[in-house]
């Protein structure tokens, strides 16, 4: 039975990349941008959470998704506000770094180890 739920997230991940990439070339970024942050993956991931380890551990994965919203936002902010100025790829992978750091900021100084 576990193997079943690393082939659904497999193949939901893999059909989500590819309506974003379709509808994001065909000029449609609003609607790349919500199929995007559809919560499918999310959704999965709290039902398998739930089935395995109960509503506790999904309250604590929840709480962990908001907090690491914070590095997130910096990333695509990066990608907006620095692709005009320096290009895509160098924003991106500035956006990228700037995650990182944040994220490992919030983890270390949050008492959890990595």
């Amino acid at each position: 039975m576990g193997w079943i739920i690393y082939l659904l997230y497999f193949l939901v991940g893999g059909i989500v990349i590819a309506l974003v990439t379709y509808f994001a070339t065909q000029a449609k970024g609003l609607l790349a941008a919500f199929i995007a942050n559809l919560p499918t993956i999310t959704l999965i991931t709290f039902l398998t959470i739930y089935f395995s380890s109960g509503s506790t551990m999904v309250l604590s994965y929840a709480k962990g998704l908001i907090i690491m919203l914070l590095p997130w936002l910096s990333y695509i902010l990066s990608v907006i506000f620095l692709t005009p100025r320096l290009g895509f790829l160098p924003s991106l992978t500035l956006g990228f770094l700037l995650y990182l750091l944040i994220a490992y900021l919030i983890l270390t100084k949050g008492g959890l180890r990595i």
